[in-house]
C-alpha cells in the first residue's frame, strides 16, 4: 500500500461508514501481514463518526488482543485510540471478560514504561482510569501508580493526562 494522506483516510472512513463490507474489511486488514495496510486501516477506523462506535465495539475483544500483542507502536497507539473511545460499562454482565482484565493489566503496566511513546502512555492512563472506575480498590492502585511517575520526565500531554486523572481521583 502506498503512502496515504489524511484526505485518503477520510475517504476510506466515509466508505466504511456507508458500507459494512468495507468497514469489516478494515478490521480484517488490521490483522494482516502488511504493516502499512494494517496501520492505514486502523487509522481510517479512527475517522468514523461517533455514530459508528457500536460497530467498533463489536470488535472490542479482537482490538484488545491486537493492542496488547502487536510489536508495532503505531498500530498499538491507533488501536488503543479506538479502545479508549468505547463505553466500558459492564453493568449488564456478571463476570468481567478476560480481555477486560488483560487490557487493564496492559494499561497499568505500559503507562509506567518510560520507553513507551507518550501517546501510548497517555492512552493507557485514560483506559486504566475508565476500566478502574467501578472498583474503588483499583482506583487507589491507579492513583498510587500515577503518583510514582515523575512528572518532570513526562511530555506536556502525558503530564496533563496524569494530572487530570489525579484530580478526578
Amino acid at each position: 500500500m502506498s503512502t496515504l494522506h489524511i484526505n485518503d483516510i477520510k475517504a476510506i472512513a466515509k466508505q466504511a461508514h456507508d458500507s459494512i463490507t468495507v468497514r469489516e474489511g478494515l478490521f480484517v486488514a488490521m490483522h494482516g501481514d502488511d504493516r502499512d495496510e494494517a496501520v492505514h486501516s486502523a487509522w481510517a477506523l479512527t475517522h468514523l463518526p461517533k455514530t459508528d462506535t457500536p460497530h467498533i465495539a463489536k470488535h472490542r475483544e479482537e482490538l484488545t488482543c491486537l493492542a496488547i500483542t502487536t510489536p508495532d507502536t503505531s498500530l498499538r497507539r491507533i488501536t488503543l485510540t479506538l479502545l479508549e473511545r468505547l463505553d466500558w460499562t459492564m453493568d449488564d454482565i456478571d463476570d468481567v471478560p478476560r480481555y477486560y482484565v488483560d487490557l487493564l493489566d496492559f494499561s497499568m503496566e505500559h503507562m509506567m514504561m518510560p520507553d513507551e511513546p507518550y501517546g501510548v502512555r497517555s492512552l493507557c492512563m485514560k483506559i486504566a482510569y475508565t476500566l478502574s472506575l467501578p472498583y474503588p480498590e483499583l482506583l487507589e492502585e491507579l492513583r498510587q501508580s500515577l503518583l510514582l511517575i515523575e512528572p518532570t520526565e513526562l511530555g506536556a500531554g502525558v503530564r496533563h493526562t496524569r494530572n487530570k486523572i489525579l484530580k478526578s481521583l
